[in-house]
């Protein structure tokens, strides 16, 4: 190895200052590429999407970088599972697709949303995702979509599938530079475990259905279905109170498979039910009994009724066969004695949560009907109406009493005009008042004198109403027994 002198120069080697020449090339290329990367994570933590999320929640270096591709080049695409939900149905009654939900959607953006939303509910992630559920399919959103919108729109479609028991209220909104904002529910069961739960429900449907007489009237098949979730579901206190909307008391699953529900598992199931044998139903929320609750809007030959399968059910026995249909087919009127209808959606407030979701803790409706017939209500159709209490009157409940002996059935209803009070009614009925039979007892003895009816051993009378807040007033169930 030679030293230099001073005043003595390197001699020039073109291979070694090309090396040189390309390691500064590259230098400058890691460089710049910094530059970018660090411009981009920037930009973009500016902007609220993932990389920004990443950055302020103290991410690894490697996540950080995973969200910045997400953020420039979008999402990866899902391995998702079509799911095969396949119901019964009646043959002769075709069903009808019920999503007053939908037409409730002010814009089109939303309604467009809604179709985004609507089709991916129904595939679903093969793996369970870090929280522990089944991811379904991302739905791609329009950026002019407000956050609280998504949250109304994934309502909606919601409220028109309550056979889609398998979506879970919990979601996330995310958003990037390539794919824009993106909605991800969830659902708590696998494809797999959803087949099994699929047959279980087409099981339980099936019979219901098949209850039905050929050429049935839209009353009917109402009525069937109506005294089959009475009859097959028992209300879940014990869910109600932990008040996890998680749970399968929350839906039709529960209501039908389980036998134990709540009243959004009731009011789904009876939409649903009602759908298929081709009677249009819908959902309705607000507040009964102090608290929160869900029933029905259902159309019977042109006109809409409020139903609410939920209180015509009962924990006792005597209570059920009483007052089953006390709720069936009311009139907005007289749903609102003991019902508080919540506000329409266009005027939901939402809060933004922690969980950076919009949620509202008031309950809102999609449009409702007005319920303003009477025609196909319960009592106006079978209860027996008094506006006196003479010899005239007795007359008509010994007419009852013949011909519901006739029939051998064993409840006959009457209603009294609201001019007569409650007390006088009641005593009249059941009370001697200075005659040597009461009312009650003065047509029991006419009406097996007629002979013309199977023999009634006696009566029991039950009063309907013990408050001011009931449906109905001055409305008595009179039970025969017969010989």
């Amino acid at each position: 190895m030679r030293l230099l002198r001073a005043g003595e120069s390197k001699p020039f080697n073109p291979a070694k200052k090309s090396e040189e020449f390309f390691m500064d090339g590259r230098k400058k290329i890691r460089i710049i590429a910094i530059a970018v990367c660090l411009s981009a994570v920037l930009t973009l933590s500016l902007t609220g999407c993932a990389t920004s999320e990443a950055l302020t929640s103290g991410r690894e270096f490697g996540e950080i970088m995973n969200a910045l591709k997400c953020d420039l080049f979008g999402t990866e695409d899902q391995n998702c599972i079509q799911l095969q939900l396949k119901l019964p149905v009646r043959e002769g009654f075709n069903p009808v697709e019920s999503k007053s939900a939908y037409y409730s959607l002010k814009n089109e953006t939303m309604r467009e949303a809604y179709k985004d939303i609507e089709s991916a509910i129904f595939q679903i992630a093969p793996e369970r995702s870090d929280n522990g559920c089944f991811e379904l399919k991302y739905a791609r959103l329009t950026s002019s979509l407000e956050f609280d919108q998504i949250y109304i729109v994934k309502e909606a479609v919601l409220a028109d599938h309550p056979e889609a028991f398998w979506v879970m209220s919990s979601y996330t909104v995310k958003n990037n530079f390539h794919d824009g904002n993106y909605l991800i529910l969830y659902s708590k069961y696998s494809a797999d475990e959803l087949n099994t739960m699929f047959s279980q429900l087409a099981d339980e449907i099936a019979p219901i259905l098949s209850r039905i007489p050929d050429n049935a009237s839209e009353l009917m098949r109402e009525t069937i279905i109506h005294d089959a979730l009475v009859d097959g579901t028992a209300y879940d206190f014990e869910a109600a109170q932990a008040d996890d909307s998680s749970h399968d008391a929350f839906n039709v699953y529960g209501a039908l498979v389980r036998k134990k529900a709540v009243c959004t598992g009731y009011a789904g199931a009876a939409k649903m039910l009602l759908n298929l044998v081709g009677i249009e139903s819908r959902t309705a929320v607000g507040m009964s009994k102090n608290t929160g609750h869900m029933w029905n809007q259902v159309r019977i030959d042109g006109n809409w009724y409020n139903l609410d399968v939920t209180w015509d059910d009962s924990t006792s026995e005597s209570e059920i066969l009483y007052s089953r249909y006390n709720y069936f087919n009311l009139t907005d009127e007289r749903l609102a004695r003991n019902h508080q209808t919540g506000s329409d959606y266009s005027e939901m407030k939402c809060e933004y949560t922690e969980d950076e979701v919009y949620v509202t803790t008031e309950l809102y409706n999609f449009d409702l009907e007005k319920c303003t017939s009477t025609k196909d209500n319960y009592y106006e159709m079978y209860a027996l109406h008094l506006s006196s209490l003479d010899d005239a009157s007795v007359d008509l409940i010994t007419r009852k009493f013949i011909s519901t002996a006739q029939e051998r059935k064993e409840l006959i209803y009457i209603i009294f005009d609201d001019s007569i009070s409650g007390e006088d009614a009641e005593t009249w009925l059941s009370k001697n008042n200075g005659k040597k039979y009461s009312a009650l007892g003065r047509s029991l003895t006419a009406s097996n004198k007629s002979g013309s009816a199977p023999k009634i051993k006696n009566c029991s009378l039950v009063r309907m109403s013990s408050g001011e807040d009931d449906i109905w007033n001055n409305l008595y169930a009179v039970r025969l027994i017969y010989s």
